[in-house]
């Protein structure tokens, strides 16, 4: 055997024993301690089957832009009709399925003093609030302007022409400027 035969023998049998008499003397400090070995986490995900685990895909057919504004007063605790009433199709005929009407809301508002004023845009479709309508910002209270926005959405429509509007609804009353509303029909 050559010198460096032997001497790469030697270094690659150092390296192995350098490294088990390390890992022994890691284990034995740990459990010498009084701690023990803590093994690493596991993320174990349970997901429960449910009838409707899978997203529905829904087309895009439609897009409707309704913007504008001019200073409308909204009294508190009311909810106040913000854009023009729009009337929007949705395809297909009796008997064809549903269709899924997406509502993203732009209101801007404020020149008030009032504190704690939360206000939210609301969804109506055929003159009826399609979901109970979150807070989605709070009107300053320094007169200055701010544009709360909010996305709802309904489902289930049948077929044919329906009415769209956004309402805009102030705890303590405020007055609105510019709206920018996007009205999409969808059909799954």
């Amino acid at each position: 055997m050559s010198k460096i035969s032997k001497i790469t023998l030697f270094l690659v049998l150092a390296v192995g024993f350098f490294g088990a008499y390390r890992l022994g003397l890691a284990q034995e400090t740990s459990s010498s301690k009084g701690r023990p070995l803590t093994p690493p986490p596991t993320f174990d995900v349970q997901i429960s089957p449910e009838p409707n685990a899978l997203a529905t895909n829904h087309v895009l057919m439609r897009t409707y832009n309704n913007t504008g504004g001019v200073p409308t007063a909204a009294p508190s605790n009311t909810y106040t009709p913000i854009d023009h009433q729009l009337t929007v199709q949705c395809p297909g005929t009796s008997g064809s399925g549903t269709c899924t009407i997406q509502a993203d809301m732009w209101v801007e508002n404020g020149d008030s003093n009032s504190t704690e004023n939360a206000n939210s845009a609301c969804l109506y479709v055929d003159g009826k609030a399609t979901n109970s309508c979150p807070y989605s910002g709070e009107t300053p209270a320094d007169f200055t302007f701010v544009a709360s926005s909010a996305s709802q959405t309904v489902s289930g429509l049948t077929p044919g022409n329906h009415t769209v509007q956004t309402y805009f609804y102030s705890n303590n009353g405020t007055l609105t400027f510019t709206y920018n509303n996007n009205y999409r029909v969808y059909k799954p």
